[in-house]
């Protein structure tokens, strides 16, 4: 069993995806320079990795460095550089450590732990197959010294990866019930695994299983005074049992704390408390607490966190209806990945071609000195040579035409990421607005575009009633169910919230019509089954069609904006007749005051300036109650739909 001191150490790094630091060499005498140096390089280098650069260079400009010692100096400058943003100082760093790992072979003890901190360092610096592959051979050579806890902190590592870069929460559940059943069968108590295993489950969207992988590691953690992991298991329970927003003090007074000694902690426990405000409906607060979130990561280099902060922050923004600052924030987000992915390509391609220009050095001087002794091998030689020096070009060819089909593989999916929206698997807000435009200009004669838009009626009632899961289930199923009922080339995308847009090019009104009656009957004829029952929902519609002619300084390919904002006007109608309808207007003219409309929907119709038809006559244009109103009817705006619209003008 190690001591607190070591817990502490090991938990605040694996936290990171590293692994514990090296001791001092056994035949380190206190006092000694040299090891001062090691012992203060280790030190720092979390806490204040800038100074443990300076110290590890120091160190290293000495002469006649004995091999352990210069082992552990490596390992602390790949890990400072990596923690400073440098990926290319910490991928050296690390190639040297396996060089002086060839030329001096340690005790097996000693080698796992070289190869472990050198693989926490390249997972840092963004290098994750050759992390995985150090990280391998250190778990190798644990399981070969019948090592429990080497093996648990390799699998844990590893489990780390699949869970974090790679997203492959199943695979990473296998790996780290590997390392527990070795915790098991062995008597360990490892509190970072079991929050570990509970993050994994998180990120999955497993929140009962992440509450116990939690609640195991908290008591485990206290037990040793592991004050990182205590901390963050807290933040994560409370979390998770919170009802609103009464965990929020907890959660502040938490993160207070975090501030200064688990910063990467920190900015996860703001992400929480992001969520919880916006899943209250507090948008501006999560917005609040998403950007203090990613200025913390931004700060630390912490670039899980910051991707995971950055991503909070544009679900507060899209709350808040700013959907251009959140599509600038996602961009912003993409740009960061590809960096990240260009750096690591970049400083991979550099590690190979230093060492292919090693390997040809080293030929070359093997070739001067067989010329020197038997001049009749010199054509040989030259031979191997051009063999060697093809086949490495070929490498290189080979391996930069990898790259760049994994980053064009990598920028395609990041594309799908931010034109798609998560929950739905429609087009979002953005990506429907570039193909609204590209639609402007499809049809002609007497065929229109024509826009929908579709609002879920008394949906917050539904959500308060059966849980935000089930409101997501029948979001989804409503998408799927729309699909269905609309042709190939029409558009269909979630345009905020519980509201859906589609558009339908070369329809006349008859036709937008019965594409409106088959929408408004797609959702309501069939009830939504969940577990523990079923929900009856239906939908309020609002369609229009493009005016043939704008007003001035509007571009024709933006005329879908006056469709939206009449059929918007259009919706309301619908809401304050009843719901569960569908109302239309259309435009035969070829100049349209769409703000006139607006304004006054019955005096243009009067003028018949526009045409207006409904499911549910007649129109109510303005908010008052209807006779025939059910019980509990309310106008569009109002607490019923969660007060995301302004209410009618009267």
């Amino acid at each position: 069993m190690r001591d607190a001191r070591g817990w502490l150490l090991a938990g605040a790094m694996m936290m990171f995806g590293c692994a514990p630091a090296m001791a001092a060499a056994p035949n380190a005498e206190p006092g000694h320079p040299l090891a001062a140096q090691v012992e203060r390089c280790f030190e720092l280098r979390e806490s204040r990795p800038a100074e443990a650069i300076a110290v590890a260079h120091a160190a290293l400009s000495g002469t006649d460095l004995p091999a352990p010692e210069e082992i552990k100096l490596q390992t602390c400058l790949a890990r400072a550089s990596a923690l400073t943003g440098d990926a290319l100082t910490a991928i050296d760093a690390v190639d040297r450590v396996e060089v002086l790992l060839a030329a001096s072979p340690q005790s097996p003890e000693f080698a796992l732990r070289a190869l472990s901190n050198a693989g926490a360092a390249l997972q840092l610096a963004g290098d994750v197959p050759r992390a995985l592959a150090l990280y391998t051979r250190a778990f190798e050579a644990a399981e070969a010294g019948d090592s429990d806890i080497a093996q648990i902190k390799m699998l844990n590592n590893v489990g780390n990866i699949h869970s974090e870069e790679l997203e492959a929460f199943d695979d990473a559940l296998r790996i780290f019930a590997r390392a527990q059943a070795i915790a098991d069968k062995g008597g360990l108590s490892e509190p970072i695994l079991s929050y570990n295993q509970g993050l994994n489950h998180l990120r999955a969207g497993r929140e009962a299983d992440a509450r116990d992988a939690f609640a195991v590691a908290l008591p485990q953690a206290e037990a040793i005074a592991l004050g990182v992991v205590e901390q963050r298991a807290r933040a994560e329970l409370a979390a998770l049992d919170a009802t609103g927003l009464e965990a929020l003090p907890t959660l502040v007074r938490i993160a207070d704390a975090q501030r200064s000694d688990d910063p990467s902690g920190a900015a996860i426990t703001l992400m929480r408390m992001s969520r919880l405000a916006l899943d209250a409906g507090q948008a501006a607060q999560a917005l609040a607490h998403a950007r203090d979130a990613v200025g913390i990561a931004r700060a630390g280099a912490f670039r899980i966190e910051y991707r995971d902060a950055m991503r909070a922050e544009v679900a507060a923004l899209r709350a808040l209806g700013q959907y251009e600052a959140a599509l600038d924030v996602q961009q912003t987000l993409r740009d960061v990945e590809v960096r990240a992915l260009r750096s690591q390509n970049l400083g991979t391609l550099a590690g190979l071609q230093a060492r292919l220009e090693d390997r040809h050095s080293a030929s070359e001087l093997a070739r001067l000195h067989e010329q020197r002794r038997v001049d009749a091998l010199t054509q040989q030689h030259a031979r191997k040579l051009r063999s060697a020096a093809i086949a490495g070009l070929g490498i290189l060819v080979v391996l930069m035409l990898a790259f760049a089909w994994y980053q064009r593989r990598v920028n395609r999916r990041l594309y799908r990421l931010s034109s798609v929206d998560s929950l739905t698997r429609l087009l979002n807000r953005g990506a429907a607005t570039h193909a609204l435009r590209n639609m402007s200009n499809a049809a002609g004669g007497t065929a229109r575009q024509v826009v929908f838009l579709l609002d879920v009626d008394y949906f917050k009632h539904s959500n308060d009633q059966h849980g935000h899961s089930t409101g997501d289930a029948i979001l989804a199923e409503i998408a799927a169910r729309l699909g269905t009922c609309c042709r190939p080339g029409d558009l269909v995308a979630r345009w905020g919230g519980e509201e859906f847009l589609v558009a339908c090019p070369a329809l006349d009104l008859r036709g937008a019509s019965d594409v409106a009656e088959r929408l408004r009957t797609v959702v309501a004829n069939t009830p939504f089954a969940f577990d523990g029952g079923q929900a009856v929902l239906s939908v309020s519609i609002g369609f229009a069609c493009w005016p043939t002619a704008a007003a001035a300084g509007l571009a024709r390919k933006e005329r879908w904006r006056e469709a939206v904002d009449l059929a918007d006007r259009a919706l309301y109608a619908s809401k304050r007749g009843g719901r569960d309808a569908w109302t239309g207007l259309w435009c035969d003219g070829d100049v349209l005051d769409v703000k006139a409309v607006l304004r006054d929907p019955e005096g243009a119709i009067a003028a018949r300036d526009i045409t207006a038809v409904s499911s549910r006559t007649p129109v109510q244009w303005r908010s008052s109650e209807p006779d025939s109103a059910a019980p509990g009817w309310q106008p569009r705006g109002t607490a019923a739909d969660g007060g995301r619209e302004p209410p009618a003008p009267r």
